[in-house]
């Protein structure tokens, strides 16, 4: 590909920002080189030394210490852990808050909301961004290129987790002061397009069919995609609605503390700083270390300094020894329900699987890798792509490129994906005794427009599992009415709902239809004249709007238009719910 043809007004930089539970990472890239993707890999130890520690990424942490925010690497390790506000990603999505994940204390927050701690940290992350750009590229350089971010977000989160990011991210000192875009993506198809760019293009088919297995800190997402072309670019489709839940590393980090503090907690000595040195050494090494071929009576090291020698609770000069068949006990309920979601996940497929790819921070994890393998059918390949960890910032640096120059930047292109639940609008419709039948009888009201009994119905545009792409939009059609006597028509309101449940879209809502956002179109100022009226039934004058919202649905967003007389009003705010 002849990437020079991009014309200079068409360079910009691309960052990927792949905000974790536990680690977070930051990728970039040049549209003129986009075959040098850059992972930031030198972080701030303190405010005077923005380059004093070497990781592929940074702690997702913060501390609040008078004005200064410490983040990172920089918060010391001397800091007392109640003042550790940590795993407060998970916070975004109250609706999948389960197995105790409400971590942070209210004592380290501060009286913080989360927003507030997103944003803090997102600003820190984006300052050190912009330095490390600076530093590599040069000053005038960065002056000069327009930037765009790629940030990506959970798949199973709720559409207001994944606003809230968004707009944190507006929020955030680092990115904001670029005016740049950003463009949400989410985690498992950054990983997809990551993961299915780097297999070996020989053994490749159209109609091989792949379930990508996003194991992070917090979340594991699962989507199933199908190869539909192979050349010039690999194009694929998602051959069902995408899983996942709260089962990442994170929660085996919660065991663990859980397990020590039982086993230790009585001890003289211990006390919140032996845990975090015990802590730091199962996140960085056991717990990567750990493999299916471990006896059950094989030790692992943890540093207990300052705690007494105890041969019954087996510390020796400061060090506690972990047995493997301890380690088991504290992996697998979290690797049995990863285990049963890959399960689900292939058998909703519907179509044979060529290979499961383990991505993410857990994804890298070899006993997950051979309690997996096991576990399900012997014909179906389990692989680990090469930089697993950072499979998410690749791809959505890959992703970036890709929607700034289609045509020659695109490697892996999403053509389709599956509606992972029913979306549809509320309406009024005439009453019909035997459509409605007499559960909604009681609901039937008075129209004086029409003169006639309606009653308001689910009209769904999109059902759970049906195709949907980027570039085929949905139009709903509706109209708005409003008495003339009562003022001009100023905005045009529709409220969205959706339905997650494994039921047929119901003809009207209930307890499991729940309201996803607000849409809401400014038609102020449309001249009164353009606006159309009509005489009701009951004599009264109406104004009558025949509208239409488009809504084009992204990886991880929406995007709302309201049509109105030919023309096109991109007037439209959504606030989700």
């Amino acid at each position: 590909m002849d990437f020079e043809k991009l014309k200079i007004s068409d360079r910009k930089i691309i960052v990927g920002i792949d905000f974790g539970t536990t680690y977070s990472g930051v990728a970039w890239a040049e549209t003129q080189r986009p075959d040098r993707r850059v992972a930031v890999t030198v972080w701030p130890i303190s405010k005077a030394a923005p380059e004093g520690e070497s990781s592929d990424k940074v702690p997702t942490k913060l501390r609040y210490n008078g004005s200064n925010v410490e983040w990172g690497f920089s918060i010391p390790v001397t800091a007392p852990s109640d003042e550790i506000i940590e795993w407060f990603k998970l916070d975004l999505d109250p609706s999948l808050q389960s197995m105790g994940t409400a971590v942070t204390t209210a004592a380290s927050r501060g009286g913080r909301n989360v927003d507030r701690l997103v944003t803090d940290y997102m600003s820190a992350l984006g300052e050190h961004l912009m330095y490390t750009l600076r530093e590599k590229l040069s000053e005038s350089v960065v002056k000069n290129t327009s930037l765009e971010f790629v940030v990506t977000v959970p798949a199973i989160w709720s559409d207001l987790a994944k606003d809230k990011t968004r707009q944190a991210c507006q929020r955030a000192a680092g990115l904001s002061t670029t005016k740049s875009p950003i463009h949400m993506i989410s985690e498992p198809e950054a990983a997809a397009i990551y993961a299915l760019h780097g297999l070996d293009p020989h053994g490749l088919k159209v109609g091989d069919s792949f379930v990508i297995c996003d194991a992070g800190g917090g979340t594991v997402d699962l989507i199933s995609y199908t190869i539909t072309n192979l050349k010039p670019i690999l194009e694929v489709q998602e051959a069902t609605p995408g899983t996942g839940a709260l089962c990442g590393s994170s929660f085996l980090n919660m065991r663990f503390a859980k397990f020590l503090r039982a086993k230790l907690g009585r001890a003289d000595g211990f006390d919140d700083e032996v845990l975090a040195d015990a802590m730091e050494k199962f996140e960085k090494t056991i717990k990567r270390q750990f493999t299916l071929n471990a006896k059950d009576d094989d030790t692992y090291i943890i540093p207990v300094g300052g705690l007494a020698n105890n041969k019954e609770l087996g510390i020796s000069r400061g060090r506690y020894s972990l047995k493997a068949s301890d380690l088991r006990v504290i992996f697998e309920p979290v690797v049995q329900e990863v285990i049963k979601l890959v399960k689900d996940q292939i058998a909703s497929s519907k179509v044979p699987i060529k290979a499961v790819l383990l991505v993410g921070g857990f994804g890298a994890s070899n006993y997950l890798k051979e309690r997996l393998r096991g576990a399900i059918n012997s014909s179906i390949q389990i692989m680990q792509p090469p930089n697993a960890w950072l499979a998410v910032v690749h791809g959505a640096v890959m992703k970036g490129l890709a929607q700034s120059a289609p045509d020659q930047l695109t490697l892996v292109r999403v053509q389709n994906r599956r509606a992972r639940k029913h979306y549809g609008t509320e309406w009024r419709v005439r009453y019909d005794e035997k459509l409605h039948g007499a559960t909604m009888r009681n609901k039937k009201h008075w129209c004086g427009l029409d003169g006639c009994w309606k009653v308001y119905t689910m009209e769904w545009f999109i059902k759970k599992g049906d195709s949907v792409s980027e570039n085929e939009p949905f139009f709903t059609s509706f109209v708005w009415t409003g008495p003339v006597s009562q003022g001009r028509i100023k905005k045009v309101k529709m409220d969205i709902y959706s339905d997650r449940t494994a039921r047929n879209a119901p003809m009207a809502r209930d307890d499991n239809v729940g309201l996803l956002c607000h849409v809401e179109a400014d038609v102020g100022h449309i001249p009164e004249d353009l606006l159309n009226r009509r005489k009701g039934n009951d004599g009264q004058m109406y104004y009558e709007l025949n509208c239409k919202i488009e809504a084009v649905y992204l990886s991880a967003s929406t995007q709302y238009t309201l049509l109105y007389n030919g023309q096109r009003y991109n007037s439209v705010t959504a606030e989700y719910v």
